[in-house]
């Protein structure tokens, strides 16, 4: 009988034991959890709605067909910037310039244009 309880008496403190072990192999599981999350990839949004904006608006202005040329995709995030290139449909030169921000969540943006200078004919 003694032997019986000197038996229990072990499996108890070796339970015990594990018990802390695993506490403590636990909580070092939760600290490094805790780290900081990896910094977001980025997310790249397609500019075809970017160029039809631009087209329909300087179309407007302009009472002439227009073509745009913008960056294919770019970042998502707010504060991206990129240029676009205004020619007229089936013309060469470009004759403005459009700038485009990305000013709010899912690719919301605002942009302005400025008119190229001709270069001067060589004399």
């Amino acid at each position: 009988m003694k032997a019986l309880l000197n038996l229990l008496l072990g499996l108890v403190g070796a339970g015990i034991v594990a018990a802390i072990v695993l506490f403590f192999m636990t909580r070092a599981d939760e600290e490094e959890e805790a780290a900081p999350p990896a910094e977001n990839a980025v997310v790249r949004m397609s500019t075809q709605g970017v160029v039809a904006n631009i087209e329909r608006k300087l179309e407007a202005k302009s009472g002439r067909p227009l073509e745009v040329r913008c960056p294919k995709k770019v970042d998502e995030s707010i504060g991206t910037t990129f240029r676009c290139s205004v020619r007229a449909e089936g013309g060469r030169d470009r004759i403005a310039i459009a700038s485009v921000e990305i000013r709010g969540a899912g690719g919301q943006f605002g942009w302005t244009s400025r008119p190229v200078e001709a270069a001067a004919p060589a004399p």
